[in-house]
């Protein structure tokens, strides 16, 4: 466009602002007041759009608080794995907090007769299943006397502050069977069972014939029926539950009767400690 040509245009463009300016009604020319951003609109958008892609490309970032430079990805990427680390060891921490404050409301009247006492560790000797827990007042640690769980007897103390479990090889509870049918705790008739540990977190029942046990089937329970060695707040708590039965191979007319106790004793991270006369 030349130089005369856009005066001319220019000229003719004031010429119509002045005739407007002069002849349209306000009224008119009042209704385009306040929306000068909504005439220019389709210039406005785009520009702006430019803009913020440009100041967030080049722009000035803030740093977060307590950081003076840009760190790399590789050094955040290391920083957020030891986050999730850490908020995985919280988590496993509070599921651990929760299930001990479930087992002590399941445990009931029970705590009247028992405390809560820490386990350190399992005993790691080959062919012996044992716990030693920590150092607690107020509790009967003797040989021999019994030390239950939240889901029934775990075992006996032993020496000093080790706990032998009820799985520990040739340790030996009287009991009797029973099951749950309908939310109804039912006995079974069956002569008592003689549960004696094997190991490996298992215990064995041998003492049965095969007939007395033809009514007995994986899942029933096996709870402890023993008034000489344990006192009554103890009788029909859980040993364990049938995992299997089958024919003795060295004895055929003999039932084999594997149990198992509802958890792994050798995992606990607590136990209960009968609670001195008085205290």
């Amino acid at each position: 466009m030349s130089k005369t040509r856009f005066n001319q245009l220019f000229v003719a463009m004031m010429l119509l602002g002045l005739v407007g300016s002069l002849f349209i009604s306000p009224a008119v020319t009042g209704r385009a007041k306040g929306k000068e951003e909504l005439l220019l609109y389709p210039i406005i958008k785009p520009v702006r759009v430019i803009a913020s892609m440009l100041r967030s490309k080049y722009g000035h970032k803030e740093f977060p608080p307590g950081e003076t430079t840009v760190r790399k990805d590789p050094e955040l990427a290391a920083e957020n794995s030891d986050l999730r680390q850490q908020i995985v060891f919280l988590t496993r921490q509070l599921e651990d907090l929760q299930l001990v404050e479930s087992e002590r409301k399941h445990l009931g009247k029970l705590l009247e007769y028992f405390k809560p006492v820490s386990v350190i560790a399992g005993d790691a000797s080959p062919g012996r299943e044992s716990l030693t827990i920590l150092p607690s007042s107020g509790v009967d640690v003797s040989p021999g006397s019994p030390v239950m769980g939240a889901d029934g007897l775990v075992g006996r103390m032993a020496d000093g502050r080790r706990v032998r479990l009820i799985t520990d090889k040739d340790f030996t509870v009287t009991g009797h069977f029973g099951r749950w049918e309908n939310g109804q705790w039912q006995s079974l008739a069956t002569p008592k069972p003689s549960v004696r540990g094997i190991g490996n977190g298992q215990m064995r029942i041998d003492n049965l014939t095969n007939e007395d046990a033809k009514g007995l089937r994986a899942g029933d329970w096996v709870v402890v029926a023993d008034t000489t060695d344990y006192p009554p707040i103890m009788q029909e708590r859980q040993i364990g539950q049938i995992d299997s039965i089958r024919a003795m191979t060295s004895k055929p007319l003999f039932a084999e009767i594997i149990v198992k106790p509802r958890t792994d004793l050798r995992t606990l991270k607590e136990v209960l400690l009968m609670r001195k006369t008085g205290n």
